[in-house]
């Protein structure tokens, strides 16, 4: 009975103590450690789509998807069914009306959506300072990078990007997404598991 009394609080002890602050370079460096150190993860996600000039929202639900060092599957589930798979420059999507396969790296804009899904879900944007200027802010261990696109393609789409890090658990929590005309873009990352097998048959669409 003592020793189940002793396990059990020590797993709650890192709930208990106090958030550790950390400077904006510790941050940084964790950030980077846990990217670098990210080889697979899976997570239920909902998004939110608010529509500026309709003042609504869209809510969506799906689960995704990555395995080092480009591979992703996105796929809502709710409200309606659609996948989108990224495998290297290969871009799979499949909706209601079928299976479409592109190439991103033929179309310049395309591509760049790819990279900032990928960078996004992973945490590598906060490094990448050819494609953003990054801001990093926050304290104990939740973070935030916000990223302003620097590539054309990107800032014909979005004001700003900003990704949200639980450095508790070394995994991003979640991505906001400002587009030009105002319209917003939340997506929770949520049951987030890292570095579990993953059968290559997921980022395969039939």
């Amino acid at each position: 009975m003592k020793k189940t009394l002793f396990l059990f609080l020590m797993a709650l002890l890192p709930l208990l103590l106090p958030a550790q602050n950390i400077t904006e370079a510790q941050a940084r460096k964790r950030i980077a450690a846990m990217a670098s150190g990210l080889n697979t993860m899976q997570c239920d996600f909902v998004q939110t789509k608010t529509i500026s000039m309709l003042k609504s929202k869209v809510v969506s639900r799906g689960k995704m998807y990555y395995s080092r060092p480009t591979r992703l599957r996105w796929s809502y589930t709710s409200p309606y069914s659609y996948t989108l798979v990224l495998s290297g420059s290969s871009v799979t999507m499949k909706g209601a009306g079928g299976k479409t396969v592109a190439d991103a790296s033929k179309n310049k804009l395309f591509k760049e959506i790819t990279r900032i899904m990928m960078s996004s879900m992973v945490g590598t944007c906060v490094s990448d300072n050819r494609s953003f200027k990054v801001s990093l802010s926050g304290s104990g261990t939740s973070w935030r990078a916000f990223l302003i696109p620097r590539r054309s393609a990107m800032r014909g789409m979005f004001s700003s990007i900003t990704v949200f890090f639980d450095l508790r658990r070394s995994v991003v929590s979640g991505v906001r997404m400002i587009e030009k005309n105002g319209d917003r873009t939340d997506i929770v990352l949520k049951n987030q598991k890292t570095n579990v097998p993953l059968n290559a048959r997921i980022f395969t669409v039939k």
